[in-house]
């Protein structure tokens, strides 16, 4: 028997339709726009005129946008690129949380890293320790990124809550923290995003190269922090003996007024008529 009219296969309309395709589109396009859309932000505050610019704006380009911060935040937004899509969430999740606990437990690591030599005047190593991390998440095989990328984004985000802290200039204004977080979250999810909508055969080799420069700039960076000779500082003068050469010339501040003894001498002395 052929099949009744209501049993025909129901067919989706044209308007749900075309709605996939922009649904896709939208997203594909999501990670250059966010870059741009950040990029133009930067530039606008770059712009400004040195009379209008805070504390905040100069903090922004010398410490939150410094190539210590930037350089394994994008090593991290690659490695998220090469994992499945439901994971870049995870990732960006566990990167927030490791940012509060940096914020919240920075005493804790600060008395842990300042046995260190040359962590004290390094940041206590936030950098290096970050682009190791961002490095060995990079190189390691694919069976292992299930597991390791909540263990790494957790810890670069903590480094990045240590670093925010020790570099505040406004003592502990909740602005700063929050400036850091999203800074960090855009560089993640514009590269990120960007990676997984024009991602390429190519991109698992060059990420192992990138990671593989991460981790030399980690440990010549952690190295020479190490290895720094903290400044000697020059040995003080031995005191003056008294009643020496130069113990005269030092009694009184200024030379043409005579000394208490002087005066005492001079006014035993008889007047001549």
């Amino acid at each position: 028997m052929g099949r009744s009219r209501s049993e025909a296969p129901i067919s989706l309309s044209p308007e749900i339709g075309s709605q996939r395709p922009a649904a896709r589109t939208l997203l594909r396009w999501s990670g250059p726009v966010l870059a741009l859309a950040g990029a133009a932000a930067i530039g606008a505050l770059a712009l400004q005129a040195p009379s209008e610019r805070t504390m905040t704006s100069w903090w922004i380009f010398n410490s939150g946008l410094s190539l210590e911060r930037v350089i394994p935040l994008a090593g991290l937004g690659v490695a998220i690129a090469l994992v499945r899509s439901r994971h870049v969430v995870v990732a960006l999740a566990t990167f927030l949380l490791g940012v509060m606990l940096g914020i919240v437990f920075q005493d804790h690591f600060l008395a842990l890293m300042a046995a260190v030599p040359g962590a004290t005047t390094h940041l206590f190593l936030t950098g290096p320790v970050s682009a190791l991390a961002s490095g060995l998440l990079l190189i390691m095989p694919a069976r292992l990124r299930l597991w390791v990328p909540p263990l790494a984004t957790t810890l670069i985000g903590a480094m990045l809550g240590v670093a925010t802290t020790l570099t505040d200039p406004t003592l502990h204004d909740p602005a700063i923290s929050l400036i850091a977080t999203l800074i960090g979250s855009w560089i993640l999810a514009a590269i990120g995003l960007s990676g997984h909508a024009f991602r390429q055969s190519w991109f698992p080799i060059a990420a192992r190269i990138l990671g593989s420069w991460l981790i030399a700039i980690g440990l010549l960076l952690g190295g020479a922090a190490v290895a720094a000779r903290p400044p000697v500082l020059a040995p003080l003068p031995p005191p003056v003996a008294e009643g020496g050469a130069n113990a005269r010339r030092f009694e009184t501040p200024f030379p043409r007024v005579d000394r208490q003894g002087d005066r005492s001498r001079s006014a035993a002395r008889p007047v001549l008529p």
